[in-house]
């Protein structure tokens, strides 16, 4: 009689890995490989300050399309095809890069990349989440979203000695073999007979629509806000140098981010995930505006370690509290959070062309005071949070 149950352990540890991949190749990569390439590209290819802003805003606003676009019924009903597709594309929008000099080039290549980053999330995180729901593991999901931060480190570790090697364009073209490598991983996820997601509308009560609206006006401002340092932290830690802080900088956040959601989940479990949430948020504000504050190497690797250790791990708390709180009406939730989330993504980057000149540091004060007023909107909500119960 253990058969099935045997069977099942491999399964399970093959959907983590290949969803960690999937994770790691779409958003450590796909997305975040910009940071440390801003500053190369600063130095060899004249890009300024605003220009990454607005570079940064065309990935965001192209994950925010993706975002909807993959809530569409036939991407729902064909996961694995989408999945590819986005895996694939952010591979060919990462070496296309280096193919022009030309800003339009570049926005269009980074526009592509935020669709593809976003097909290959939602779906991996669809097909994986309900394999997991289905044998109530959802515990494991933890490991899977800490492959954003393995993408990250990944990045980080390649990107300066492929400067070395072969300046900016060299840069992208790692990336993009990075994000091969790690898409083949996570095509495996494909191929597992994961079926259709049965969770249906559940009756439960109304909605708190003022608690739901202030939860999502703080998501916003959370994605507006830690979306900065996650574009102009390395710019930001080669201007304070030593050498070492910019290389291994970039690299330090996505390992502070691999086990971040698995240690949050603990918490949360003893603490609730209301309370949890505003603690995580309160430190990340601290943590991003730290270096604009302090022009120190410390200062730049606590903001690093804050960063990888709070971003993913936010997401996780905030969405299933958002379901708590739209009760029967909770279907659309994830989307429209989603939404919100990649909206403030686009704000924050555009923002930061209105405050910095070519200095990045009060782009990372602006990040941790939108953080800071995150924390307070999210007040109330997060206190029905504590009054509802752990994860």
């Amino acid at each position: 009689m253990s058969t099935p149950t045997v069977a099942v352990r491999p399964r399970l540890g093959l959907a983590v890995a290949a969803g960690a991949a999937a994770f790691a190749a779409a958003m450590g990569v796909g997305r975040f490989v910009f940071t440390p390439i801003i500053p190369v590209m600063g130095a060899d290819a004249g890009l300024t300050t605003a220009d990454a802003g607005l570079l940064a805003a065309a990935n965001y606003l192209g994950y925010l399309v993706g975002c909807v676009l993959a809530a569409a019924p036939v991407v729902r009903r064909h996961r694995s095809a989408f999945l590819t597709a986005g895996l694939v594309l952010t591979v060919l929008t990462l070496a296309a890069m280096p193919l022009s000099t030309a800003f339009a080039a570049w926005s269009a290549a980074r526009g592509l990349a935020g669709v593809a980053s976003a097909f290959a999330f939602v779906t991996a995180a669809d097909l994986v989440l309900t394999l997991l729901r289905r044998h109530d593991r959802d515990d494991l999901a933890g490991w899977v979203f800490g492959g954003v931060g393995g993408g990250i480190a990944l990045s980080g570790l390649a990107t300066p000695p492929a400067a070395a090697l072969g300046g900016w364009p060299a840069t992208w073209w790692v990336a993009a073999a990075l994000a091969l490598v790690l898409g083949l991983l996570a095509l495996r996820l494909a191929r597992l007979p994961v079926g259709p997601d049965d969770d249906g509308a559940a009756a439960g009560p109304p909605p708190r629509v003022l608690l739901l609206a202030a939860l999502g006006t703080a998501y916003f401002l959370e994605g507006a806000g830690y979306i900065i340092t996650g574009t102009f932290l390395v710019d930001v830690a080669t201007d304070i140098g030593p050498p070492w802080v910019a290389a291994g900088s970039w690299t330090i956040a996505g390992l502070a981010g691999v086990p971040s959601c698995v240690l949050w989940a603990r918490i949360a479990a003893r603490r609730g995930r209301g309370p949890t949430l505003l603690v995580a948020l309160a430190v990340q504000a601290v943590g991003l505006a730290l270096p604009a504050v302090v022009a120190s190497p410390v200062a730049v690797v606590v903001s690093a370690v804050v960063f990888g250790g709070t971003f993913v791990g936010i997401v996780m708390l905030t969405l299933p509290l958002a379901r708590t709180l739209a009760g029967r009406g909770a279907g659309p939730v994830v989307a429209v959070f989603s939404a919100l989330y990649g909206v403030g993504q686009v704000v924050g980057p555009v923002a930061v062309t209105l405050v910095s000149g070519d200095d990045a540091r009060p782009a990372l004060a602006l990040g941790g005071a939108l953080v800071v007023a995150a924390t307070l909107v999210a007040v109330p909500p997060a206190r029905f949070g504590s009054r509802s119960g752990s994860p």
